[in-house]
């Protein structure tokens, strides 16, 4: 998990720059390892599979061996380490105002909602968007076809 890639974007401010940074932050995260614990494909192991179970099915605390327990905490421990690392890397792709804003979210997965529930726009403001970059550019002001269709 994490190459140490650095971002290469700016930080998230707002509604004003979400498009093109959850783009390139998209990737950042998965280049990094990082998307499992955001959309919640790894989970926290399962622990009725490394301690015993009582009579009513209940997992206890009691291993069904030393291995395994040990086993099991390594695993948690590890889990739980790269969900922090993920939080950590969604906070330093984001500016210090919405780092306070939603500093109230302790996963990933949670802030990463939030995120797009606060800055994500409908389909209509996307159009919108896109429709204002079409009227703002002007042909003249770029070398190639290319790279005028790839601003837009």
């Amino acid at each position: 998990m994490a190459n140490n890639t650095s971002f290469k974007g700016d930080l998230l401010i707002g509604k004003s720059n979400y498009i093109d940074w959850v783009k390139r932050a998209s990737l950042f995260l998965e280049i990094n390892g990082f998307m499992p614990y955001i959309n919640n494909t790894e989970h926290i192991p399962d622990k009725s599979l490394y301690y015993k179970s009582d009579s009513d099915g209940h997992v206890t605390n009691k291993p069904y061996s030393p291995e395994l327990a040990i086993r099991y905490i390594d695993k948690k421990a590890k889990f739980e380490r790269n969900q922090i690392r993920t939080l950590g890397a969604i906070k330093s792709i984001i500016s210090l105002d919405n780092i306070d804003r939603f500093k109230d979210k302790i996963t990933a997965s949670d802030l990463w909602d939030a995120i797009k529930a606060t800055y994500g726009e409908t389909s209509l403001e996307t159009i919108a968007r896109y429709f204002n970059k079409i009227i703002e550019v002007n042909y003249n002001s770029f070398k190639n076809a290319d790279e005028y269709t790839s601003h837009i």
